[in-house]
């Protein structure tokens, strides 16, 4: 099959989220690695505080990431995103899958149109 750059998988960086530390094996050569933090503190379901929210926001960090792979001229072929020290990963895998949380603002449209999720480990 010949890829179009309206491929979607083509035309996307792949990123693989991994679960448990065990995971972090399977890395291919050249991914960067992106490494969620826990909360800082405990929270009420859906009551997360700003400073925990954005030690967990994968979008965010993609997008930095995408930025200064850019600005550095240095290609980006694929992420592995470390989520093993997050006791939920689904909220981080939720957010990468299409249709499943809502893009709000640029950034969010960026990372969902650069990146597609391609494995969870």
């Amino acid at each position: 099959m010949i890829a179009t750059p309206y491929d979607r998988t083509a035309s996307s960086i792949p990123v693989t989220v991994v679960t448990s530390p065990a995971g972090l094996g399977a890395v291919e050569p050249g991914a960067r690695v992106l490494h969620l933090e826990p909360a800082l503190h405990e929270h009420q379901p859906g009551s997360e505080c700003v400073a925990c929210a954005a030690r967990g926001d994968v979008r965010a960090l993609l997008f930095d990431l995408l930025q200064r792979a850019r600005s550095e001229q240095r290609p980006l072929l694929s992420v592995v995103v470390d989520a093993s020290a997050i006791k939920d990963s689904k909220p981080i895998i939720d957010r990468l899958e299409t249709g499943t949380v809502p893009a709000f603002g640029l950034r969010d449209h960026t990372v969902l149109r650069s990146f597609h999720l391609a494995r969870v480990i």
